[in-house]
């Protein structure tokens, strides 16, 4: 099979659709194909929010966004992502958070519009698609496939990175980058769990807290949240943040699970509840205060007998406590893998692209989404990106080609 389009866009995900939409919506007229290495477009979208697809947020600055892209003017240009996806007829809601995610709190709307919009857009969408190789002669991109050779004006990389192989990117949009000129900084996983020494006890639990990344003795990075125990290490969205400005240099997490009161009332409260409960084994002594998981753990930790009762804490066996309980540390010894984390740092680098997304080095070839060396924290930052670089690369790839006809 030989097809011909004026663009085709490589990876059917959230930033290659919303892609395919904007450049439709520009020149009604231009033939548009998204190729896409997996049976379904959008599989990544379906498994975002925990099925509920926090799409963006309100509070939205190019201070939540790192790597070598400029976002800047990005987020000026496109800082409110609803009257798109208005247009496209999904209704949002804001949580107290600054969160936007769909009225009806599922993914699959989300998916759906985009999906129902390139179908009404006259898009082709082949699925089962994977790209293996672009050339460029002349003015013409020929894209060699598994479905066969595809010949366009233009083409956009919106495969993706290397976070999730399970929803379809796998990280081959890199090689593909790569083999035309633009350089990468090294992809690795970013806004994961960390691996972590000491967290046996632990497993399962949750806890509200503030969360600090300290290297080489000082604080670099600070969050305030829910942190999860696993039998590895640590998760949980704060610790998805951190984990962006996480090197291995003698780093720990430093966790304060009462991060509303300070040392001494802290004291105070510990003393409090040991008065109360004098008869009791020292095991329930704090239950009132933290789960019973998190209080023998936090007993153990302290160095604290468990064979005691609470009438006879002493009064260092406290405040040992309580300063184990706002000062917890755990070793980090590393990221976990692309398979668990959110998205991909790394990609091709800022440098290699303009303002309008089109590389520098190949006049026609535009980049969007997590294939660029750009990411977001939690919060609905990163889907926000993938749809306004969708967006203007859509634009541009679309004025490129009716500029050349």
């Amino acid at each position: 099979m030989e097809k011909i389009s004026d663009i085709l866009i490589i990876g059917g995900g959230a930033a290659g659709l919303a892609c395919a939409v904007s450049a439709s919506n520009i020149f009604k007229n231009l033939s548009i194909t998204i190729a896409e290495r997996m049976p379904k477009v959008g599989k990544k979208i379906l498994v975002t929010g925990n099925g509920r697809c926090n799409l963006s947020n309100v509070n939205m600055s190019e201070k939540f966004y790192h790597g070598t892209v400029d976002v800047g003017s990005l987020i000026s240009e496109f800082s409110d992502i609803r009257p798109f996806m208005g247009e496209l007829g999904l209704f949002t809601y804001t949580d107290g958070a600054g969160r936007i995610y769909p009225l009806s709190n599922t993914a699959a709307s989300v998916n759906d519009a985009l999906r129902f919009a390139v179908r009404e857009r006259g898009v082709e969408v082949i699925t089962d698609c994977d790209c293996t190789q672009i050339r460029k002669n002349g003015g013409c991109f020929s894209v060699s496939t598994s479905c066969g050779e595809i010949k366009a004006k233009a083409v956009v990389l919106a495969c993706g990175g290397a976070s999730a192989r399970v929803h379809g990117s796998n990280g081959s949009g890199f090689t593909l980058a790569e083999s035309m000129g633009l350089e990468l900084n090294r992809p690795y996983p970013a806004l994961c769990p960390l691996t972590a020494e000491g967290t046996k006890g632990l497993e399962g639990l949750r806890a509200g807290c503030k969360a600090e990344l300290v290297q080489n003795g000082k604080t670099t990075a600070a969050e305030r949240g829910e942190v999860q125990f696993t039998k590895s290490g640590l998760s949980g969205i704060c610790i998805f943040n951190l984990s962006a400005c996480f090197n291995k240099e003698n780093s720990l997490i430093k966790l304060d699970l009462a991060p509303e009161y300070s040392i001494s009332e802290l004291k105070d409260m510990l003393f409090s509840a040991a008065e109360a409960r004098r008869g009791c084994e020292v095991q329930d002594c704090f239950t009132g205060i933290f789960s019973r998981q998190l209080a023998l753990y936090l007993l153990k930790r302290s160095g604290i007998s468990l064979s005691k009762n609470c009438s006879e804490l002493s009064e260092n066996e406290i405040k040992s406590f309580a300063e184990t309980a706002k000062g917890l540390s755990f070793k980090i010894t590393g990221r976990s893998d692309f398979a668990s984390a959110q998205v991909t740092a790394g990609g091709v680098k800022g440098s290699e692209t303009d303002f309008d997304f089109m590389t520098k080095k190949v006049k026609g070839l535009f980049l969007c989404g997590e294939i660029l060396d750009v990411w977001g924290d939690c919060g609905g930052y990163n889907l926000h990106f993938a749809f306004a670089s969708g967006i203007k690369a859509g634009k541009s790839a679309a004025c490129f080609v009716n500029g050349s006809s």
